[in-house]
């Protein structure tokens, strides 16, 4: 029987192929400790990241709002704001109000100059984005276990071609220096950074058992994998044959009938649509990337081992999720995460487990999104949840009560790289409305069209649709006084 007051870990994926491509009866790439683990909880089939880029949406994990509230609406490397604005309270800070002992293990992203441990939150995380293989923790780590500096083969690699064949350590005062390749970790599965943050967050995890029982505690466990570079080792970067993987659906897409945002990101920012132009590149590409996807499963997977054998398991609530979703091979030969709101960047997996008091085998598709992950912590703890959050509590449809869960979910998005597009988006029954200040807007219809290949907007036979989404989300903006969107708001309430 699990305690009422429960151990809380949080599982946090960076970036993870995911929408679109485990295709049944065509493809399957699903991950088996992810799959066991949803099966033992509730699995949200239609999970969202609060906006599809990493600073902006573990901030809105961590504090609970949206990024128009909290202000980190962009990476670091992009917006001057660097770190959260003085005074601004964390999930950590209302857990160890009420009686929780808080941790924190690897990527941390959420600023510049200050970490976790500046919230009142114990462990290890870096600054900034955080370059894991040349940290001093990384390098006592892998002396310990004769593995030496981390080296990777590079097969493909994007604007150095000139590391294509070639070996290289993967150290350089840039975390971007070794970002926009794919190929092979040297060395044992022990080398990966995932297997790094394992061993770490498995440490924290005895050092709380052996505290014992009397204080609760919370633990994030956060990942920088299976963000590219995709650089598994063996035997994972081998365990999907490149030649099995079908093209993917929206590789071919032109864009036409696209706003010019789309455009843009594509042939701006994403070479990979001009260097990469033949489907067999392509498939070598994503079977590095499905590899590192197996590899950060099974890092994942002794995490939880290790909660079972120091005897945790029955007295924790796990959430599993990612902060967003990964663009590769969509829409035209994308790399990285886009600049529009995408299926493949926005949806993410996400599951609970709390033995006792959530039923295994449940499925929901009741619309989340992973800024709900602090307000669900909170409510199993019994602590309050903050009247101005933005993020809800999975709790109730965790156990299929969706009787009081809205029937939308509204999302935000700043663009990527250099297109700053301020982006307001909601998702409602088999609809998603798109709405962007100095660009236009966009309307799928997803259940019949998942890849996302027509846009909707201006059809007629869609037009009821199109104005009870803009109606919807501009009361949404004025409820919220959401001041980022004051021009889309102008423009939507004009009927345009």
């Amino acid at each position: 029987m699990s305690k009422s007051r429960p151990n809380l870990l949080f599982i946090l994926l960076d970036h993870q192929l995911f929408c679109g491509h485990d295709r049944p009866g065509v493809f399957t790439y699903r991950h088996p400790r992810f799959e066991a683990f949803a099966a033992q909880g509730t699995r949200f089939d239609r999970a969202y990241c609060v906006t599809p880029l990493c600073t902006p949406a573990r901030a809105s994990m961590m504090t609970g709002v949206y990024p128009s509230a909290h202000g980190l609406i962009r990476n670091t490397d992009y917006h001057p704001m660097h770190d959260f604005r003085q005074g601004q309270l964390l999930y950590s800070h209302f857990l160890a109000r009420a009686g929780y002992r808080n941790a924190y293990i690897g990527k941390w992203h959420c600023g510049r100059d200050r970490l976790p441990i500046d919230y009142g939150i114990e462990g290890w995380a870096l600054p900034d984005y955080g370059k894991v293989y040349m940290s001093p923790q990384y390098e006592a780590y892998a002396a310990a276990r004769g593995l030496g500096d981390a080296r990777a083969h590079i097969e493909h690699y994007l604007d150095r071609p000139h590391f294509v064949g070639s070996t290289q350590v993967l150290h350089h005062n840039s975390p971007w220096y070794f970002m926009q390749g794919a190929g092979v970790l040297e060395g044992p599965p022990e080398a990966h950074e995932s297997q790094f943050v394992a061993h770490e967050t498995i440490g924290k995890l005895r050092e709380l058992a052996a505290a014992g029982d009397s204080q609760p505690w919370s633990l994030v466990a956060s990942f920088w994998a299976p963000h590219q570079p995709y650089y598994p080792t063996e035997p994972f970067a081998s365990m999907v044959d490149p030649a099995s993987i079908p093209e993917y659906p929206s590789w071919r897409d032109d864009l036409a009938g696209r706003p010019t945002r789309h455009l843009l990101h594509r042939n701006a920012c994403a070479p990979s649509a001009s260097t990469w132009t033949d489907w067999p590149t392509w498939q070598r590409v994503l079977g590095r990337a499905y590899g590192q996807g197996y590899q950060t499963d099974a890092a994942v997977g002794e995490i939880l081992d290790a909660l079972g054998e120091l005897g945790l398991a029955e007295d924790t609530l796990v959430i599993w999720t990612a902060d967003h979703g990964d663009a590769l091979a969509s829409h035209g030969g994308v790399f990285d995460k886009m600049a529009g709101f995408t299926e493949e960047v926005a949806r993410v997996p996400m599951a609970i487990r709390w033995p006792g008091h959530i039923e295994p085998g449940r499925r929901t598709d009741a619309r989340v999104s992973n800024m709900d992950v602090p307000a669900t912590m909170l409510d199993a703890a019994g602590a309050q949840v903050p009247a101005n959050w933005d993020s809800r509590s999975l709790l109730a449809p965790a156990r299929s009560d969706t009787s009081t869960w809205p029937d939308q979910l509204i999302c935000q998005h700043y663009g990527h790289g250099a297109i700053h597009l301020v982006q307001r988006v909601i998702l409602a029954d088999r609809y998603k409305y798109v709405a962007v200040d100095f660009d236009g807007d966009e309307m799928y219809d997803l259940a019949a069209d998942p890849y996302e290949m027509h846009n909707r907007i201006d059809d007629p036979a869609h037009a009821d649709v199109r104005n009870d989404l803009r109606r919807r989300l501009l009361e949404h903006i004025q409820r919220t006084d959401d001041r980022d969107a004051r021009r889309i708001a102008v423009r939507l309430q004009a009927g345009r």
